[in-house]
Order: structure tokens, then C-alpha cells, then sequence
């Protein structure tokens, strides 16, 4: 369940509305409502980045996908179940919010992929984009793909798409999306990067970016930047 100041970005929620929920006006694919998705993606990720790293010393990229998943069981609006990839639940997606009730409709969807045996270290952004094809078919409001690029130190090697550069997950991501036909009004997409600075033990870093489908079908697309900041990190055992 999420908690009740979870989403205090969502500020065109009327005053005393639930706020551990979806908006009811952000689960349908509709033209309107842009604000109020953009709004829940700025407080989703506020929420989301919160303790999400896990402690110092502990930079497999497996620990850090278990604190994603830890991070989707804690927010998980309570009228909705969590499906995981791992799980007797699992569907289609790493991590999905899916209504107990509509007939279960997926709210909201996530692929994770660093790319990588271990955060930090070479990435490869073939492996990122194969993951992200996945959450241009599902059918959900809400799609979150976490990833990591490199950060703004020089790249390991002169191939762009290995130690890949934001600058680069951006410009294919758009590509992407242009070339999809098949966007629904009011799908938003939120991209989150945990960028690999190479800093042994450091806090690390989010760097974060959306869009929203105003129409169906092909679109142009323009990133929305949601901010970046340093990660909160407690010492390793």
C-alpha cells in the first residue's frame, strides 16, 4: 500500500482524495487527463527512487533488481495485485499492478534491464531496447522501463551502443516510439536511469524522463524531464 504522502506532486487531486491509488481519470486510454498522468508519473517516481538502492558494497545487479522489486510490493495500490517475474503471478512483464476488480486490467507495467552481470560495469543497450519492445505491446496506462546508462565520464568503448550514453537511450527510445503505430490516447511512459558512474561505493545517481501518447497511433514524440538526483544509500554489512 502505498503511503498517503506518496504522491504529494499529484497536486490536481482534489484536497482529501486517496492518494494511494491510480486516479480513476489516469486508467482509461483517453485523450484528456494529461495533467493528472503527468503529475502521478512525477510522484511515482518521487515515491519509487525513495531507498531504492540498496546498501554500499552491494552492487550486483541482482540485489539491485531485488530493491526494484521490493519498491513495486511496497507501492502497490491497495486495489490492485502485484504480478513479478519470479513469482506464481508472473505475466507478461517483470513487475505489474493489475485491479483486483475490471477484469483485471494491467495499470501499470515495468521491464527492468541493466544490461549487465554487475551495476557499473559494460552495458549493452541491444538487451535494454529488446526489453522495451515488450511494454510498446502490453496494454497499460502506466509503463515504467528502468535501465542504466553510462554516466557522463568518457565511454569504455567507442561503440555507442555498449557503455551507451543517456544521450543515446534517449535518441532510441524516440525512435522507437515514432516508429510504433499503434500508441492509445494517454499511455505514459516513464524512464528511469540509475546511470553507472563507476564511483566504487558510491550513492549513486536517478535520472529520469517521460512521455504521454496524446492521440492514437503515430506520434511525435518530446520528452517530458522529471529531474534527477542522488540516491540515498545506507553501508553495506
Amino acid at each position: 500500500m502505498i503511503e498517503a504522502s506518496a504522491f504529494k506532486g499529484t497536486s490536481s487531486l482534489k484536497e482529501g482524495q486517496l492518494m494511494n491509488k491510480v486516479p480513476m481519470c489516469c486508467r482509461d486510454f483517453r485523450e484528456d487527463s494529461v495533467d493528472e498522468r503527468l503529475n502521478f508519473a512525477k510522484g511515482f517516481l518521487e515515491e519509487f527512487v525513495r531507498d531504492v538502492a540498496p546498501p554500499k558494497g552491494m552492487d550486483k545487479c541482482k540485489v539491485w533488481t531485488e530493491s526494484v522489486r521490493r519498491q513495486f510490493v511496497r507501492m502497490c495500490p491497495e486495489d490492485c495485485e502485484l504480478a513479478q517475474r519470479g513469482s506464481s503471478k508472473e505475466y507478461l512483464v517483470d513487475s505489474s499492478w493489475m485491479e483486483t476488480g475490471h477484469g483485471k486490467r494491467v495499470l501499470l507495467a515495468c521491464e527492468c534491464e541493466w544490461a549487465s552481470d554487475r551495476y557499473s560495469e559494460h552495458t549493452l543497450w541491444g538487451l535494454v531496447e529488446e526489453d522495451f519492445e515488450k511494454l510498446l505491446a502490453i496494454k497499460a496506462p502506466f509503463k515504467v522501463l528502468i535501465f542504466s546508462a553510462a554516466a557522463d565520464s568518457p565511454r569504455k568503448s567507442p561503440d555507442l551502443k555498449v557503455d551507451f550514453s543517456i544521450e543515446y537511450a534517449r535518441e532510441c527510445l524516440k525512435r522507437s516510439l515514432e516508429n510504433y503505430w499503434h500508441h492509445l490516447a494517454g499511455e505514459t511512459y516513464i524512464f528511469i536511469d540509475f546511470p553507472a558512474t563507476g564511483i566504487k561505493d558510491g550513492n549513486g545517481e536517478y535520472r529520469a524522463f517521460a512521455w504521454i501518447a496524446k492521440e492514437p497511433g503515430m506520434a511525435t514524440v518530446d520528452f517530458e524531464d522529471l529531474g534527477n538526483g542522488e540516491l540515498r544509500r545506507s553501508q553495506g554489512l
